[in-house]
């Protein structure tokens, strides 16, 4: 018995000893070391301040979707580049856009047409299109497919 209650109490001591002094925060704060880098942390900040880095490298490109238009988002969303995908077929051809489906680094992109083509015309403007559409998205590898209603 006297062993369990030493066993016990020496557990006990152990814990409150080593629970005292524990600094959450260090003297730089909360998130930051001394040289002001941010530590990745899952704590809500108090303030929710942007990450002003990530701002600037998205407005440097006018190719690059701007991602911060709401507050708080930093992350990148696959839907702004399949809007932008539209939004090229529509704009600077002659095609209806329909499906846009990404896949890591490949765009497949669907446009239709109301006029019946050749399968040579619908080569050429399958790579006109593909042409575009990698100018103005830089980042993916575009497959472009024209088809007729």
């Amino acid at each position: 018995m006297k062993k369990l209650l030493l066993a016990l109490s020496f557990t006990v001591f152990f814990i409150l000893i080593t629970a005292c002094g524990v600094n959450q925060e260090s003297e730089y704060g909360m998130h930051e070391d001394e040289n002001g880098t941010r530590f990745i942390d899952n704590r809500k900040e108090v303030n929710d301040r942007q990450d002003r880095s990530v701002r600037n490298t998205t407005n440097e490109n006018p190719n690059f979707p701007n991602l911060t238009n709401s507050p708080g988002t930093t992350s990148t969303t696959t839907g702004v580049y399949e809007d932008k995908a539209r939004e090229v077929v529509r704009e600077y051809s002659n095609f209806e856009p329909d499906e846009v489906w990404i896949n890591g680094e490949q765009m497949w992109v669907t446009a239709h047409t109301q006029k019946e083509m050749s399968m040579a015309e619908t080569d050429k403007e399958e790579a006109m299109l593909k042409e575009r559409l990698e100018k103005a998205i830089p980042r993916f590898n575009v497959n472009v497919k024209i088809t007729e209603r």
